[in-house]
């Protein structure tokens, strides 16, 4: 064979591989617009682009559009069958919702009562002062205490009449183990007119009734059962009286 026929068959050969790899079978369509498999879009038909036969440059669009993606062959379909079609098929990222409070309520504890807050465990990041074993808040209000004539005084004698104030003082207990509330009815009394004190008018009484049992609610136990809790804290403000203020002749009781 000389050389002519040589290079006449690899020519050949050479644009029959080029052929072979254009080749596709059946018609191209632009991507979605399949009525089947990947790539399907709406509709019953499919819309014919351009055959393997069409005239024209290799690829291009007969109708004259844009430029518009054209799969004539599977593997051009790979990449957008592994896509999810729409946003709601596409995974989200997981975000760990914030873990409960394990002290709900004690980030304020500002406010109208007694509140013992547990210093340990959970509940330490909220403590004012770091490394205390508890924390109380105590703001009775004077308002609280509005005392009412029971005995006018005559003006006679070193002392006399008698007045008392029943009130609710309310309590609570915040720790790791959850919010706990709870309140005590006392009754507080006292003369009008003392020897040793002089003149308490109500609002003098309400005044030392306020100090008093802030005294006595900052160093309670919160942990005993409400019902011994109110019978203690009625008989440590009771004492308390008797001690800081000896001859004012208060006492307080609690139902």
């Amino acid at each position: 064979m000389n050389v002519r026929k040589v290079l006449l068959l690899i020519l050949v050969i050479a644009v029959w591989a080029l052929a072979a790899c254009n080749m596709t079978f059946g018609d191209c369509y632009p991507v979605g617009e399949r009525t089947s498999g990947a790539g399907a879009g709406p509709g019953s038909e499919p819309r014919p682009v351009f055959t393997s036969s069409a005239s024209g440059d290799f690829g291009a669009d007969p109708q004259g559009g844009g430029e518009r993606k054209i799969a004539c062959n599977e593997w051009e379909l790979e990449d957008k069958e592994e896509r999810p079609s729409d946003s709601s098929e596409t995974p989200t990222t997981y975000r760990p919702e914030s873990p409960p409070d394990a002290c709900p309520g004690a980030g304020d504890v500002a406010g109208a009562g007694a509140t013992f807050l547990s210093c340990s465990g959970a509940c330490s990041s909220k403590c004012p002062k770091p490394g205390m074993a508890h924390f109380v808040w105590v703001d009775f209000d004077s308002s609280l205490f509005t005392f009412v004539t029971t005995v006018k005084d005559d003006g006679r004698g070193d002392a006399g009449g008698y007045q008392e104030a029943k009130t609710n003082l309310n309590f609570k207990q915040v720790s790791s183990a959850g919010t706990r509330e709870w309140s005590c009815a006392v009754t507080i009394k006292m003369p009008i007119r003392t020897e040793k004190m002089g003149l308490i008018d109500p609002l003098r009484a309400a005044e030392l009734s306020e100090e008093i049992t802030e005294e006595v609610a900052s160093v309670m136990d919160p942990k005993l059962p409400p019902g011994i809790f109110c019978k203690q804290f009625a008989g440590a403000a009771d004492a308390a009286f008797k001690f800081k203020y000896m001859g004012l002749g208060a006492s307080v009781t609690s139902p």
